[in-house]
C-alpha cells in the first residue's frame, strides 16, 4: 500500500506564536482549527507541519530564552525548500529565529537555524540548472 508523508508534528509551548512564525517566514497556510490545541499549516503541494501546544504541566515547566536555544539534542530537523536562501534566512532572522551561515554542498546551498522555540530547521536552495544560450 502506498503512503505519503503528510506533516512533521512538532510540540510547541506558544502554538499561537509559532503558527505566525511557519506562516510567515515559509508562506504555509493555515489550515481550518481541528482541536484548540493543534495548528496545521500546508504549503498548496500539500506538505506541512502540524504543531501541538505541549499540555501545561509540561509547558510550565519549560523557559525558552531569548535568542532561543538550539536544540541540538533532538532527534527530528524540518527542512524547507526556497528558490531564495538569502531572502528566507532573513525572514527567518526577522521573526524571532537564528540561523548559521549557510554553506554549498553537492551544488546546492544549506542552512541550519532554528524556530523561535530552538527547534531546528533547515534550509536547502537546489541548485540552479545550467543558464540556456541566447
Amino acid at each position: 500500500m502506498p503512503t505519503r508523508l503528510r506533516h512533521g508534528l512538532v510540540f510547541v509551548k506558544d502554538l499561537q506564536r509559532m503558527a505566525c512564525f511557519y506562516e510567515d517566514v515559509f508562506g504555509l497556510a493555515r489550515d481550518p482549527v481541528v482541536h484548540p490545541d493543534v495548528g496545521r499549516l500546508s504549503d498548496p503541494a500539500g506538505a506541512g507541519v502540524a504543531l501541538h501546544a505541549l499540555p501545561a504541566h509540561v509547558r510550565d515547566t519549560i523557559e525558552i530564552a531569548s535568542p532561543p536555544r538550539w536544540r541540538r539534542d533532538t532527534a527530528t530537523k524540518l527542512t524547507f525548500e526556497t528558490d531564495d536562501l538569502d531572502a528566507t534566512r532573513s525572514a527567518l532572522v526577522a521573526h524571532g529565529g537564528q540561523a548559521e551561515d549557510p554553506w554549498d554542498w553537492n551544488s546546492a546551498r544549506y542552512c541550519e537555524c532554528v524556530d523561535p522555540e530552538g527547534n531546528l530547521v533547515q534550509l536547502f536552495e537546489p541548485a540552479k540548472g545550467p543558464t540556456p544560450p541566447g
